[in-house]
């Protein structure tokens, strides 16, 4: 861990914007109980997807591809907050078998 001044544009509570030293543009604060929210909405998304059957490759290319962002970057902050003794803003860890398939690998939209 380091400590670096970083430009801060906005402190709204939830809506922080910073600037990053090495960045040409700002960048948005999400936090990590928030993240963690909009995973568990995506996730939410995906069984609805599965449960009613939808078939549209596209569409669920989109939501399995929005649903692997978020916990991809949900993955990442739990592993820097343990890797510095920083404990989660919430109570149950995500996890990669957290992520509701929606293609399988062989199909032409498999992210």
């Amino acid at each position: 861990m380091k400590t670096i001044a970083v430009k801060v544009l906005s402190e709204q509570s939830n809506h922080a914007i910073v600037q990053l030293p090495a960045r040409q543009f700002p960048g948005s604060v999400i936090q990590g109980d928030s993240l963690a929210i909009l995973c568990a909405e995506a996730k939410a998304i995906s069984q609805g997807l599965l449960q009613c059957g939808c078939a549209d490759p596209e569409l669920l290319g989109l939501a399995q591809e929005h649903q692997e962002n978020l916990l991809e970057r949900l993955l990442h902050f739990q592993q820097i907050l343990s890797d510095n003794g920083v404990p989660l803003p919430y109570t149950t860890a995500a996890k990669p078998s957290d992520l509701v398939a929606l293609l399988q690998d062989g199909d032409d939209h498999a992210l």
